[in-house]
């Protein structure tokens, strides 16, 4: 998925929340689906993935477990989804944030930071999907599907350094030989060490800003060097 892909999947979510089935039922069932889906955003971003349960879910938005059930297989469903919302969110911010009058560290700091900003309160519901990307394959078939599910949305992210860089080689500001597609990977892999510090220390995401850009600064000259 390219960066511009992430409009697209925004603009599915957002059509998805606001064109209700006409039908009352019908129109009951998605309200229902509507208030699970914020309840559990709200309990994932307090209490993280493993600790917010289905019963809490469920009691948070006003319904029986029984009408959590109607709605989504199981916990794991929901947290895919609010993940989905909540990345197409953070991204659309990265990528409007781009801006190809500044030089190239300064436009990706520019493009992290707004993400930084974006997700700023999320960081538990943020976190527990990279620990469930990072756990690995279990024995259970839809979890597994889950876990790929929030892969492919994680990598999101690199896609847009990915892009970001790719116009950069494409303006000769990067040579042609440079590495980029390892060069976002180590970009991607410290955008989110930085998030897990912030959020270890207590510390406001964009407190991040200057570490940030000392290390964006540090790739990019390694790359122009290439």
């Amino acid at each position: 998925m390219n960066m511009y892909q992430a409009y697209e999947l925004k603009d599915k979510l957002t059509q998805e929340e606001t064109a209700l089935p006409l039908g009352a039922r019908a129109r009951s069932k998605e309200l229902n689906r509507l208030k699970i889906l914020a309840s559990a955003k709200a309990l994932f971003r307090e209490r993280g993935y493993e600790a917010a349960t289905l019963r809490d879910i469920a009691r948070e938005a006003g319904l029986s477990t029984g009408a959590v059930f109607a709605n989504f297989a199981d916990k794991n469903e929901i947290f895919v989804k609010v993940v989905e919302e909540e990345t197409a969110r953070v991204i659309t911010a990265a990528i409007d944030a781009h801006d190809t009058t500044r030089p190239l560290a300064d436009r990706l700091h520019r493009q992290l930071m707004a993400a930084y900003e974006a997700a700023e309160g999320n960081a538990r519901l943020i976190l527990s999907a990279f620990v469930m990307n990072w756990s690995g394959q279990t024995s259970d078939a839809e979890a597994n599907a889950g876990l790929a599910d929030i892969a492919s949305l994680t990598d999101m992210t690199r896609q847009v350094i990915l892009e970001t860089l790719r116009h950069a080689q494409s303006e000769n500001e990067l040579p042609a030989k440079a590495d980029i597609e390892h060069g976002a990977e180590i970009i991607e892999d410290l955008t989110f060490s930085n998030l897990r510090r912030a959020h270890r220390d207590g510390q406001a995401f964009v407190s991040m800003g200057e570490r940030l850009r000392f290390q964006i600064e540090l790739i990019v000259s390694g790359l122009k060097a290439a």
